[in-house]
């Protein structure tokens, strides 16, 4: 696929919001193209591919012995769910937020426009708030993807590792990688959130990759953790992180799933696709609208491939 033939089909379907877009094929960079004045350097917003990156980061406490099991339950990393709040509390497990199935109560709004996030984000306390959330369903049996678990968990790798999340992921997967980025967002109960959850553009800017850096994270799962000749996270986790969960075919440990390929997306266009047959990875990015825009044909044109993606209510 030539980088004239992509730009042409850009051009022709009037995609004026994608900014980049990067194939990799068998060990090279075979097409890389950027729009609106982006470069190899530009950062674009990462969005829900932060969820994605957070698992990798239960994945290093796993093989750290940071965390023993995903099968602990969160009450002993968070103890206001220890508190008898709910009689399902004590039930949600590490393994239930990473596969969005913790059972708290959620209706998601209209894009970023959540009423449930607009009221979290009134309280001082997003773990107490969180806390007092009636549970819908018992953890573990239902997907519902949902801000709520990824803050959990967020809040439990910090319990686990004894430190700040993005001090973490720095040291553990960014530098290894030879990523820079700045902090990411602090909720104001201290917990460190990949979203800043799309009131503050300037916050959420703070975590902002580019189409290479993105890129290193696919390349890192497709070579089975290892990159540049060293082992940065278990192959082990990986399998189960690309693994479909009982809950939902087409999701993981908070990485997306389809026949022939995994990923992890965010809203407004933001993918990285995996192919690992194929030795293929897609990379775009764009900036988000109201539209919602996804670009699935952009996906299947560049990869050459009939993808079907699921429904991913991001």
């Amino acid at each position: 696929m030539l980088k004239e033939e992509i730009d042409a089909y850009v051009n022709r379907k009037r995609y004026r919001q994608i900014n980049s877009i990067l194939l990799y094929e068998k060990g090279e960079i075979v097409a890389e193209c950027y729009y609106n004045g982006f470069t190899p350097e530009s950062r674009n917003v990462i969005r829900s591919i932060g969820k994605s990156i957070t698992s990798i980061l239960v994945g290093l406490c796993l093989d750290k012995g940071f965390i023993k099991s995903l099968d602990d339950p969160i009450a002993k990393y968070i103890p206001l769910f220890a508190e008898n709040r709910h009689p399902y509390h004590k039930l949600i497990k590490v393994r239930h937020l990473l596969t969005m199935s913790s059972g708290i109560y959620w209706v998601g709004g209209v894009h970023y426009h959540c009423p449930l996030l607009r009221q979290l984000r009134m309280s001082d306390n997003w773990l107490a708030y969180i806390a007092d959330v009636a549970c819908s369903d018992v953890p573990g049996m239902r997907y519902n993807y949902k801000e709520w678990d990824v803050l959990l968990l967020a809040h439990v790798i910090e319990q686990a590792c004894g430190e700040d999340l993005y001090d973490f992921l720095n040291r553990e997967l960014y530098q290894p990688l030879g990523i820079v980025s700045g902090r990411w967002w602090k909720s104001p109960c201290g917990t460190t959130y990949s979203v800043a959850g799309g009131d503050n553009e300037a916050e959420e800017r703070t975590s902002n990759l580019s189409a290479r850096d993105l890129l290193k994270i696919g390349q890192l799962f497709l070579n089975g953790g290892v990159y540049e000749g060293k082992q940065i996270l278990s192959n082990n986790y990986i399998q189960q992180a690309i693994t479909p969960s009982k809950e939902n075919p087409g999701y993981g440990y908070m990485w997306w799933i389809g026949e022939g390929w995994y990923g992890c997306h965010g809203y407004g266009g933001q993918n990285v696709t995996v192919m690992p047959d194929k030795q293929k990875i897609y990379v775009m990015q764009a900036t988000p609208t109201l539209r919602a825009m996804e670009y699935e044909d952009m996906v299947s044109y560049v990869l050459e491939e009939d993808i079907h993606w699921m429904d991913r209510r991001r």
